[in-house]
């Protein structure tokens, strides 16, 4: 079936009397969110700007059926695309696509468990090590003394002169100094805060024992969010979210499309980042029972296109080839000139990217792991939409970006959907097929560790071929057990056979779950990209793939990911499987190193400048390993 794109929705229900500027007011269930909006406006944009997360992939094209809501009264008439994506009962019951629907009326709207996606399984967790504390900030007591008692010195002279000789010179901004004559003279004292040579803040009062900082991971999918004890290194709190820029599409791409050339795209992907930064501030804050005025630094990790969104970084050339970035380097932007609600004078340093789609989310991967330390060569893999990797060792470190797209993430599987409850995680194969969901409930879809799960069993039990082919009932294996046989189901072409993972009468679910023919391509598209990838660093750096000494699978997916199936699937360079090993989140674990000392900061920074950047794009050496990568193993 070719792509169909949705038309936009018309309203039939208005009279030209009520035309333009007449507005209607549209309730968001379980959030409770209303949203005063223009007659006629699609429904799926209305949510969008009213900061309501509805499911999406297609970023509300109408090709990928994911944007379901419910309506409970005054439900719309089904459109062809509602015939297309969702069931005759779901149709019945209510539910419509979102980019289907125009708001012509008042409208209640339930968003349905999962659409919002709060409760998505986020990985928070990485490899750790021990570093010596050296954070950038620092508090200085300075007790009261009467002023009185040293004539002819500036209020600044007295306050800097306090400093140890190492911390000078120092400067102060305008906002800060302002507050100077008062707080000097209050007999409670005041406190310094520093960030390097520069004060941030002064406090009343002796606040020498607070402070804290943010270390942030924004992903395309996720962004996390780390408050630390900037004085005992401690981690105080973790909160963390689905992006909400999502709902423009999951890939980078799509976004990429909305910003390039267009002020109003960026400026409205850069407000979505800020705003769900601020509550993921507010939220940790509350944790930890502090104020956000005292959280006086922030790192920021991320890829090159989320890098561009945050800094409001014009990326039209970010996404035309040869995919040139605005900055490359570490950047440092005060807190209160980005938006952010802390300290306004709080440094946000934005770790440094590589080149091309090799963000500073690999820079904290590869600073996390030690990565290039020692004379054993080592892989690191990040998969998410963009499959990032590195391999290095101690003379030379090289790394490349594949595009995987977001199959591995659950989208653009026909059942697919993020690691949330009722998703199907895992996959195990013998006489029967054996799952596990999570939450326990009742499956209702396919993640991407699942679906790695499903292909390396597929082809062991021999149900599919090296090609990635649904093998039909008369071309199993002999021995085939009869339960599986009887999962396989051929509807006319081999290109519409799909096999049950879930029988809904097994599992007391609505409806099967099932992988099809289309559902295959797509994985293979995302794993041969990345295994294609793996391979041209190989081939760079003039090894072979025994020749590794391991391979560390980063990210939540490859947290998530069972390194056997992931061996099997072909995923990742054929070594023995103890050589494979998760590291989780380590790109947050890089930020929170950089947060806590200078130094981590500073090999950050040369982590950046020494990585050779391999452009993959259009390279005919990339075609042809992607052409084998596709492939299953033997």
């Amino acid at each position: 079936m070719g792509k169909i794109e949705a038309p936009v929705p018309t309203s039939t229900s208005m009279s030209a009397a009520e035309g333009a500027g007449a507005q209607v007011t549209i309730l968001f269930l379980p959030v409770g969110r209303s949203v005063k909006v223009r007659r006629g406006d699609v429904l799926f944009n209305v949510a969008a700007e009213g900061g309501v997360s509805v499911d999406t992939v297609c970023g509300g094209n109408g090709s990928c059926g994911k944007c379901k809501v419910l309506f409970e009264e005054f439900i719309p008439a089904p459109v062809p695309l509602d015939y297309i994506h969702l069931t005759a009962g779901e149709i019945a019951r209510g539910l419509r696509l979102s980019c289907q629907v125009a708001a012509d009326r008042d409208m209640v709207v339930q968003v349905p468990a999962g659409g919002g996606r709060s409760d998505v399984r986020i990985l928070h967790q990485g490899v750790t090590r021990d570093i010596e504390l050296h954070p950038n900030i620092r508090k200085v007591f300075v007790p009261y003394e009467n002023p009185r008692l040293k004539e002819h010195i500036s209020d600044w002279d007295r306050l800097r002169l306090v400093l140890p000789r190492k911390l000078r010179p120092v400067h102060i901004s305008l906002q800060v100094l302002r507050k100077l004559p008062g707080l000097i003279r209050n007999r409670d004292g005041l406190t310094m805060v520093l960030a390097g040579r520069r004060v941030i803040e002064i406090e009343q009062g002796n606040t020498a024992a607070e402070q804290c900082g943010i270390a942030f991971d924004i992903g395309s999918t996720t962004i996390v969010g780390f408050l630390m004890d900037l004085a005992t290194g401690a981690e105080l709190a973790v909160a963390s979210a689905v992006n909400r820029q999502s709902v423009y599409g999951d890939d980078i791409i799509g976004r990429l499309s909305r910003s390039q050339r267009n002020p109003e795209g960026l400026r409205k992907l850069h407000q979505i980042v800020i705003a769900q930064l601020n509550e993921l501030i507010a939220e940790l804050a509350s944790r930890a029972a502090i104020p956000t005025g005292r959280i006086y630094e922030v790192t920021v990790v991320g890829n090159m296109a989320m890098h561009h969104f945050l800094l409001q970084l014009d990326s039209t050339y970010l996404g035309l080839a040869p995919y040139a970035p605005v900055i490359r380097e570490e950047f440092v932007v005060n807190a209160g000139d980005l938006g952010l609600s802390i300290c306004a004078e709080a440094p946000v340093f934005v770790l440094p990217n590589i080149a091309g789609f090799v963000g500073s989310d690999t820079v904290g991967v590869m600073l996390a792991s030690n990565l290039g330390v020692g004379g054993e060569y080592r892989m690191a893999i990040d998969v998410g939409t963009n499959g990032e990797m590195a391999l290095a060792n101690r003379a030379r470190l090289i790394a490349c970006s594949a595009p995987a797209g977001p199959a591995l993430e659950g989208a653009r599987i026909k059942m697919g959907m993020r690691a949330a409850p009722g998703a199907i995680d895992h996959v195990r194969i013998g006489s029967d097929v054996e799952i596990t969901v999570i939450g326990g409930l009742p499956p209702v879809g396919i993640c991407g560790s699942a679906l790695i799960d499903i292909v390396a069993q597929l082809r062991k039990a021999g149900l599919m071929s090296r090609t990635g082919a649904f093998m039909r009932k008369s071309e199993l294996p002999p021995d085939t057990p009869v339960r599986l046989t009887e999962r396989v189901i051929e509807a006319g072409q081999r290109k519409n056979t799909y096999f049950i993972v879930a029988r809904a009468e097994d599992t007391g679910a609505e409806k099967d779950v099932v992988i099809t023919q289309q559902d295959i391509r797509e994985c293979q598209l995302a794993k041969g990209a990345i295994r294609a990838g793996a391979m041209l660093l190989l081939d760079e750096m003039g090894i072979v793939e025994n020749d590794l000494a391991e391979v560390q699978l980063a990210g939540a997916f490859g947290n998530f990911l069972d390194p056997e199936s992931a061996l099997r699937a072909g995923l990742t360079p054929n070594i023995p499987l103890d050589r494979i090993r998760s590291v989780g989140n380590a790109a947050g674990v890089g930020a929170k190193l950089a947060l806590l000392s200078v130094r981590e900061r500073k090999r950050a920074i040369r982590i950046a400048q020494r990585t050779e950047h391999i452009q993959l794009s259009g390279s005919a050496a990339f075609q042809k390993a992607f052409t084998v990568a596709m492939q299953f193993p033997i």
